[in-house]
């Protein structure tokens, strides 16, 4: 079984079982957490995909540790400024197993089911439905276009005057 949830403004895709970091939660190492916005669930051949979260759908998780991540490097330069600025930031993080993955009712299964098969029978009717088509009454292009009459450009000649150079 499969689910999207987010956190932190995030959003992770997790199984049962798996180990994964996250941005720092409140809690202490070996505390239970409960995450309410799930966004999906898969299991099988079953897919539950929530408008925006899923009703019922939980994800447990027990917090293994309170950590910081790798320290990065953020530098700024502004070329021929003299300007140089060189910061590090090591991310709080908190590290998780996920224990089990709930669905909630089995209601929001059955609806979820009844949902895509009513779109599917919408998606045929619509199908089935002729377009309407408006067509357009054929006109001898010949007949639309207008004569332009050209003006005559007539070209000015300028003699050239010759002097006589001395000797």
């Amino acid at each position: 079984m499969y689910a999207v949830f987010t956190s932190g403004g995030k959003q992770y895709f997790v199984k049962k079982g798996q180990v994964l970091k996250i941005e720092k939660v409140p809690g202490k190492k070996g505390d239970n957490l409960s995450f309410s916005n799930v966004l999906a669930i898969s299991n099988g051949p079953n897919n539950i995909i929530g408008n925006p979260l899923v009703k019922g759908a939980s994800i447990e998780a027990t917090i293994i540790n309170q950590i910081r991540d790798k320290k990065i490097i953020v530098f700024k330069k502004r070329r021929r400024k003299n300007y140089r600025s060189t910061q590090g930031h090591r991310q709080y993080l908190t590290v998780l197993k996920i224990e089990s993955i709930s669905t909630g009712s089995n209601k929001t299964n059955i609806k979820s089911v009844a949902t895509d098969s009513k779109d599917k029978k919408i998606d045929k009717t619509l199908k089935e439905i002729p377009k309407k088509t408006t067509k357009k009454p054929i006109i001898n292009k010949t007949d639309s276009k207008k004569t332009i009459k050209k003006k005559k450009i007539t070209k000015k000649t300028v003699e050239k005057k010759i002097t006589k150079s001395k000797k």
